[in-house]
């Protein structure tokens, strides 16, 4: 396989002088003391994401792992208990959260669905080196999101100027180099960006990044290495008008290209047969409105359109979706009670069109709308304070409905309301108990509803036992997969250690698997299977104020099985763990990082042979040189030692990935 041993540049024009934004007089700092700046994916609404009552992790792009990550599987292959499939290739990796595959974990960018459904082929595409920050929220969530949330919710965030930009600054640009030497990849992004107010109190501000990588085979654990050879333009273009302090118009473009040569099955390990061509593309933009009448009162309003296309030699798949969606949050304060409030509605209609031969993708839409409403009731004072507690009551449901058609007239329309309950005790402002029920849904796909092309070609087992060609049956009668969970847990910070954990249980019905049939040549989606899903997450860590040392320490475990037969089902994960030290040498200018990934042996899904457990050692360092230059290196499975994902795949080996980085 051709290697890739050289790094085209990026160039970027962009005029920042006339960008800029407004110095508007902060807010005083008791305006809003019980919302903190950042929205949390599970909620909705500005909180602290150490008390949210479910478990949510962020990584921003400070953190080595970000700031060096190539790919999806470099970002989020330490975050227990959450999996990418596939070998190391953009367009094929997907996430299993919690027992649920890829079409029950949502994944959202910019806040725009990403949920392409098609064969081996991943279901979102996104360059890491646009990323601004990560969040994973675990559990039931369909209330908030709607269809796919029934793991969990992956929100991906994109870079804004005020993120680049230093105090006092109104213009700059960034160069980012890059690489990963189990890919034998080295990339590079130019970000240019400003601010400027305008003479009429407004102000704009506006951020455009090209990036470019190339990369060769990959390298997977205990040395072993899988064919590929790619390339990867990338470009993000963002601006927002500061009409006053309450009104903002925003707008964005997201582009992702991969050229690859790689397997016909992108998540294979070994080549069978010739490469294959494949161009990946994907597009998302947005312009909006963002209202802000009061320090804890938001509204986003925004016309989406997101584009995903997978071209391959006489095969082409095009998924569009046009969109428009507003979701906000208000907090009122009636005295002895408050209220917060997380409020929105969408519409959408999704358009899916193959070309030549392409199989398995048929040629249908699908109409969405959605209406949430979630009421958070705080009433209550601390024991400390005389009171014997304060609680939190969250009340909360959404109504979505879908109607699907293909191009011979055949549809499905139905419709499904997502209710949460959730009650948090805080006996103090340190601790909370929490516990709560949801329920969640995912509409089957379109392919599931509506394939029936040709799947595989017929074939002999013998010299007298041959099969037909195979093909797909549309079921548009298919359900809805469902699920019902209860989730409890707590969140305790004591002296300079804070814990989180949570227990979940989970009943699911009416699972879509794939029947196939050899001798009657037929494959088709049916709703199968009653299953039980439980397990639980929980992180401690520790940060001492001014010390020189933190650390922290992550597990996950999730059983399952049919409820009917007592068969293991669903994607199931052993006990793992997560722990990590960090050595901060000259206080937070540069910091040395250690990262240990532990599993326990784990049968999969009931089969003779149990996956051996492992134990992986990453180390990193974090190093601001100047106020100019920063790097990030990362070194993967220092021992290189042959390990196995959950679904059986060959997990990543040895692998030294850094990022530098000169701002001006």
């Amino acid at each position: 396989m051709k290697r890739a041993t050289s790094h085209t540049g990026t160039l970027a024009l962009l005029l920042v002088s006339p960008l800029g934004l407004a110095q508007t007089p902060a807010d005083p700092p008791t305006a809003t003391p019980e919302l903190a700046p950042l929205v949390v994916t599970g909620t909705r609404t500005p909180t602290d994401t150490f008390f949210a009552p479910l478990i949510v992790d962020v990584i921003d792009r400070h953190d080595p792992t970000l700031g060096t990550a190539s790919r999806i599987e470099d970002i989020l292959a330490n975050q227990p208990g959450l999996h990418v499939t596939g070998q190391g290739r953009r367009n094929g990796q997907t996430l299993s959260l919690r027992g649920f595959d890829k079409n029950g974990v949502l994944v959202r960018l910019d806040g725009v669905r990403q949920d392409i459904n098609t064969g081996h082929l991943g279901n979102f595409f996104l360059d890491p080196a646009l990323l601004r920050e990560v969040q994973i929220a675990r559990g039931a969530l369909s209330s908030l999101y709607g269809s796919n949330a029934m793991g969990g919710v992956i929100s991906f965030e994109t870079v804004d100027a005020e993120d680049l930009l230093r105090p006092g600054e109104s213009r700059g640009a960034r160069l980012s180099l890059r690489g990963a030497t189990a890919s034998d990849e080295l990339g590079a992004t130019l970000s240019l960006f400003g601010k400027r107010d305008l003479a009429d109190g407004s102000s704009l501000d506006g951020l455009l990044a090209l990036g470019r990588s190339e990369s060769g085979d990959i390298r997977r654990a205990g040395g072993q290495t899988t064919p590929e050879d790619a390339s990867l333009n990338s470009l993000l273009a963002k601006g927002g008008w500061q009409l006053n302090d309450s009104h903002r118009l925003f707008a964005s473009w997201q582009h992702y290209a991969e050229d690859a040569a790689q397997p016909p099955n992108p998540q294979q390990l070994v080549l069978e047969g010739e490469l294959r061509d494949r161009d990946t593309t994907s597009d998302n933009l947005q312009l909006g409105h963002r209202w802000t009448p009061a320090p804890a009162t938001q509204l986003d309003s925004r016309l989406t359109l997101s584009r995903q296309q997978i071209e391959e030699p006489g095969a082409e798949r095009t998924l569009e979706r046009l969109g428009v969606q507003s979701d906000g949050y208000h907090r009122l304060e009636h005295g002895w009670l408050s209220q917060t409030l997380a409020f929105g509605a969408e519409a959408s209609r999704a358009t899916q069109r193959p070309g030549g031969t392409a199989s398995g993708f048929p040629e249908a839409d699908i109409d969405s709308v959605a209406l949430y409403l979630d009421d958070t009731l705080t009433v209550g004072r601390h024991l400390d304070q005389g009171g014997i507690g304060e609680f939190d009551l969250g009340l909360g449901a959404r109504h979505d409905s879908y109607r699907a058609e293909d191009s011979q007239g055949r549809e499905s329309d139905r419709s499904r309301l997502s209710p949460r309950l959730r009650l948090a005790w805080h006996p103090s402002s340190n601790l909370m108990l929490y516990t709560g029920y949801a329920e969640a849904f995912r509409a089957p796909t379109l392919s599931e509803l509506y394939a029936d092309e040709r799947h595989f070609g017929g074939f002999c087992m013998g010299p007298f036992v041959c099969v037909p060609d195979n093909f797909w049956v549309p079921n548009p009668d298919l359900k809805p997969e469902t699920s019902k969970s209860w989730e409890s847990g707590l969140a305790w910070r004591f002296g300079d250690w804070g814990l989180r954990a949570s227990y979940f249980d989970t009943r699911a019905e009416d699972f879509i698997d794939t029947e196939v049939d050899l001798f009657a040549g037929t494959t088709r989606a049916i709703n199968v299977s009653r299953a039980r899903l439980w397990g639980y997450d929980a992180r401690l860590d520790w940060s001492p104020a001014g010390g020189p040392v933190t650390a922290f320490l992550g597990l996950a475990e999730v059983s399952g099985h049919d409820r009917d037969s007592g068969e293991p089902l669903g994607s199931l994960t052993s006990l793992e763990a997560l722990t990590g030290l960090d050595y901060h040498l000259a206080g937070p200018d540069l910091t040395l990082g250690w990262r240990g990934r532990f599993a326990r042996s784990f049968d999969k899904r009931g089969e003779d042979e149990a996956l051996p457990g492992y134990g992986l050692h990453d180390v990193q360092l974090a190093w601001q040189l100047s106020p100019l230059l920063s790097a990030s290196l990362k070194l993967r499975n220092v021992a290189d030692k042959e390990w196995h994902r959950p679904d059986g795949n060959l997990g990543d080996g040895r692998s030294l990935l850094a990022n530098v980085s000169l701002q001006w």
